[in-house]
């Protein structure tokens, strides 16, 4: 049959939706991919146009004290041995009081901003000495707990405005704080210190982008697919983005009025929360590989600490929370390979891909917490390396995430083919098996009416001996096709209905053997059985098909036997039917098609059949809430049926009936 022009299949409709979300999908990864390409590039610029910036630092020399008791004046300090110590200051989480002696020399007679890197440490003091008083020192604060509108210098940077005079000057610097004492003093000449502050925001602004693109990529993936990993993923971005605003710098511009101490709490927090919805997206990420049972300890009892990190965090002790914290992210560098060679089975976007990308995480997070934690000296970019970590971490767990979600759609585009194809099929075989019904149902209703004719014309003719024999059979095996063709048409379109009574099973087998064909063949045997609940005329034909089967293809005067006990099995107490009988020459019948419809076995076409019989049994056992099996043993084929009842009887005594002497 044609299809109409104006109409679309269920199969176009699905390759057409198929089609949208594939070019979708192209589309939104070209976006993806143009748009992380400039970023990147203009990142790289930033980077470049920073190391064409000349340095010009006025520091001639750098020495560093440690005030262990953190009450020393600085009168005291000034009589106290310094030692010589690198361009940047690395003393990890200590709870002392960091001095550090800075000689600097003049810039013909203008002024130098002392600029001071990162942003995040709590309270830097400047103690610059008054010209002309010897012995006395001026002193100013700034730092993260200091608000932005009492800050001498007014920059997202930490800073202070000196004169230097004479060949050098020295100055103090006083350091306490809960984060990490990682610190770089510089003094450079305004212009130069400018350039460097507007390199900073340009790369802010990257980052930033960078980063919120990637919480749009992935609130929009979470709100289309509602992937908890994804979800998971949006909120550590939520923090890593609050994370790098209050690190860079601007959680002072953002809240220049709040009280002394609220960015810093601010800062401890994203700084906490960040790895832990970062190992919290990793435990769920990992989860569809199998991680190995130590890899899967290991995660949850960094988690673990992480949150008695927050606890700390919530109790006051903000530097042991901090440390904790660090300590958990140096951590997770021992804890990454094991995660990306501890999986046993593969998933998207396939263990390779995760193995490098975690890999390369452990390396940067190596490179990053050892400078933090004091066990390595510090180089320029561990002045970053927080951001720089984050990103590390960021980037990665974003690709992953974005090739995983790439082929969750194509398998669910090649999901949905398959889901249309399948559709089509049932909605094909629908079709079919309702023209199949009609069919049947016209030509049982068809033929009953010429047979009728012709009975009555044989009856006319008073055909007698072995031709009226044969007419007989032959209407009956015509009648029997009709009739069974019928029955399977109503028990497919639900039109029986079950009438359920007390049913002497006992007396429904003996006349089902009398009204057999060849009755002599049956050999019965019937135990006390109890009564069924069920159809009595539904359990008549079960045991008229089973009995008229097994005498149709057995072999030629050969005994078929039908037994009947009650039994308690572990579907409850019941009634098991048994009919077994020898195989003729039509052979031994396929099991898994037995109770098909229409079958037939290759050797059982010699036979009159409609290959119903077998197929109504199965249904209707179903309909009486039964069993029905079929073995194939030494020989001998066999059905059994299981009937529920209430109860079992209190006499097992056996009653044997012997085939009778003659058919009825």
């Amino acid at each position: 049959m044609q299809q109409p022009a104006g109409d679309e299949t269920p199969q176009a409709a699905g390759r057409a939706r198929a089609r949208a979300i594939a070019t979708r999908s192209s589309s939104l990864s070209a976006v993806v991919r143009l748009l992380i390409l400039l970023l990147l590039v203009g990142g790289g610029g930033a980077i470049a146009w920073t190391a064409t910036i000349p340095s010009q630092d006025h520091v001639i020399a750098r020495a560093m004290f440690e005030d262990r008791d953190g009450t020393m004046t600085i009168d005291e300090v000034t009589g106290a041995a310094f030692a010589p110590v690198a361009p940047i200051l690395t003393r990890g989480y200590t709870p002392s009081a960091t001095w550090l002696r800075l000689t600097v020399g003049p810039a013909d007679g203008g002024p130098l901003v002392l600029r001071i890197r990162p942003t995040y440490l709590d309270r830097v003091a400047l103690f610059e000495p008054v010209p002309g008083r010897q012995g006395v020192w001026r002193e100013y604060v700034t730092g993260d707990r200091t608000p932005f509108l009492e800050r001498e210098m007014p920059s997202v940077t930490l800073g202070f405005t000196i004169w230097p005079t004479g060949p050098a000057t020295t100055y103090y610097l006083r350091l306490t704080t809960t984060s990490t004492s990682l610190m770089h003093a510089e003094a450079l000449v305004p212009q130069v210190a400018a350039l460097r502050d507007l390199h900073i925001h340009v790369s802010q602004i990257f980052i930033l982008a960078l980063l919120l693109f990637i919480l749009f990529w992935t609130a929009s993936d979470f709100a289309l697919n509602h992937d908890i990993v994804v979800g998971c993923f949006a909120i550590n971005q939520l923090f890593f983005i609050s994370y790098n605003v209050l690190i860079m710098g601007y959680g002072a511009l953002i809240f220049p009025n709040a009280p002394a101490g609220f960015v810093d709490t601010l800062t401890s927090v994203s700084i906490i929360a960040a790895p832990l919805f970062s190992l919290l997206t990793n435990r769920l990420l990992l989860r569809q590989f199998d991680l190995i049972p130590l890899a899967r300890w290991g995660i949850d009892t960094l988690l673990l600490a992480l949150v008695i990190a927050f606890g700390l965090l919530a109790a006051g002790a903000t530097q042991q929370a901090l440390k904790l914290n660090a300590l958990v992210v140096a951590l997770i560098v021992l804890l990454l390979p094991l995660m990306a060679f501890g999986t046993r089975r593969e998933a998207p976007p396939g263990r390779r891909v995760l193995r490098v990308f975690y890999v390369i995480q452990a390396v940067a997070l190596l490179l990053t917490m050892l400078p933090i934690l004091g066990v390595l000296p510090a180089s320029t970019w561990n002045l970053d390396a927080n951001i720089i970590h984050g990103l590390l971490s960021d980037l990665p767990m974003f690709v992953l995430l974005a090739l995983r979600s790439r082929e969750a759609r194509e398998r669910g585009i090649e999901a949905q083919l398959a889901l249309d194809l399948t559709r089509g099929q049932l909605e094909l075989q629908r079709a079919q098996f309702e023209m199949q019904n009609r069919f049947m149902a016209m030509l049982t209703h068809e033929l009953r009416t010429p047979l009728s004719v012709i009975r009555l014309c044989v009856d006319t003719a008073k055909v007698a001996g072995e031709p009226r024999r044969l007419i007989e059979a032959a209407f009956g095996n015509m009648e029997g096709i009709i009739d069974r063709c019928s029955f399977a048409d109503r028990m497919e379109q639900k039109g029986l209905d079950v009438v359920r009574a007390p049913v002497d099973v006992a007396a429904a087998l003996r006349a089902a053997v009398a009204a057999s064909s060849e009755a002599a063949r049956v050999a019965l045997q019937v135990g006390a059985l109890p009564s069924v609940t069920s159809d009595a005329r539904l359990i008549a034909t079960v045991l008229h098909n089973l009995i008229d089967n097994a005498l149709k293809y057995s072999p030629e005067g050969s005994t078929v036997e039908v037994t009947a006990a009650a039994e308690a099995g572990e579907a409850g107490p019941g009634v098991r039917i048994t009919v077994e009988n020898g195989c003729g020459r039509t052979g031994v019948p396929d099991p898994t098609q037995l109770f098909e419809k229409f079958y037939r076995g290759p050797h059982a076409r010699t036979k009159s059949g409609s290959g119903l019989g077998l197929y109504i049994v199965h249904g209707i056992v179903d309909l009486l809430d039964g069993l029905i099996t079929y073995d194939f043993i030494e020989g001998r084929a066999r059905f059994s049926v299981w009937l529920p009842c209430s109860a079992l009887p209190s006499s097992k005594t056996m009653t044997i009936c012997e085939p009778p002497s003659s058919t009825p």
